[in-house]
């Protein structure tokens, strides 16, 4: 009896992580970092992103062109900032232009 009722536990359980992980999406773009008020953000040809992590490592890349990897979170919301979750970064150039 047991086993029966630990199984739709476990199913259960991986459900909801797969659903986790399902929100956010690894994405790689290129754009350029701009340090507004001790927030970082990229801006990307269609798009400006939030950007967290490596926060002491962005002051080396502010007015750069860069190119970021990390996780987005899907978001239906117009007008709120999709935060791009930093995973690696890539100087591509030393200015933005």
């Amino acid at each position: 009896m047991r086993k029966a009722s630990i199984i739709p536990v476990v199913v259960l359980l991986l459900a909801v992580c797969a659903g986790q992980q399902a929100d956010h999406s690894h994405i790689t773009v290129a754009g350029c970092v701009m340090n507004v008020n001790g927030s970082f953000k990229l801006l990307a040809h269609d798009q400006t992103y939030v950007l967290k992590g490596h926060h002491n490592e962005l002051f080396s890349y502010s007015g750069k062109l860069t190119e970021v990897t990390g996780t987005v979170s899907k978001s239906s919301h117009q007008g709120v900032p999709v935060v791009l979750n930093i995973t690696k970064l890539k100087k591509l150039a030393d200015s933005c232009y």
